[in-house]
């Protein structure tokens, strides 16, 4: 047997040491996926006794602090015990998630939350938006879907986040929003 003298041996180590250098490089930039826990506050068709959403287009909220409970944006108005229950929310544990299906004129529609991504600076919520069977009776009437839930502050945040609403595989909404 012929023995490989190490001047030989030399372009192989090089080779394999760069291949693992460009292994570590590419793994490197691929931001960690952590899939998010989560619980739900509330699941409806609408804020009763407070203003719901009047958009038609699905969208989001991201609440992280009980001052943004009273005004939360896009004219929402949550209901007293709703707002509460927000309020009291531990936010150095979790924040808030509101995903809001959008403005119908009956009933029958339905959103909700599956899972909830954070790869790196991006979080994707993966939602489930149920509409009425075409054979369904359908009743005229204003409803507006929503999912609140909590989600788990595990890991490292004080950062901006961009926060996305995936369903079926594409981008329905995007906003940004720092998390403390």
């Amino acid at each position: 047997m012929r023995k490989l003298g190490f001047k030989r041996l030399l372009p192989i180590i090089g080779g394999l040491l760069g291949l693992a250098g460009l292994w570590l490089i590419l793994t490197a930039r691929q931001p960690q996926t952590q899939e998010l826990p989560f619980e739900t506050i509330s699941q409806g068709i609408g804020f009763p006794t407070g203003r719901s959403y009047s958009g038609e287009d699905p969208n989001l909220l991201v609440i992280t602090a009980p001052e943004a409970v009273d005004a939360p944006g896009l004219e929402i108005q949550f209901t007293p015990e709703l707002a509460e229950q927000l309020r009291t929310l531990d936010y150095d544990r979790y924040f808030a998630i509101l995903v809001l299906q959008g403005h119908k004129n009956i009933i029958g529609y339905q959103v909700t939350i599956q899972q909830v991504i954070r790869q790196g600076n991006q979080i994707n919520i993966q939602v489930e938006f149920v509409e009425p069977a075409p054979e369904t009776l359908i009743l005229p009437a204003f409803s507006s879907p929503y999912h609140l839930i909590a989600v788990s502050k595990t890991g490292t945040w004080g950062e901006q986040f961009q926060f996305v609403l995936v369903n079926e595989r594409q981008s329905v909404a995007e906003t940004t929003y720092l998390i403390p």
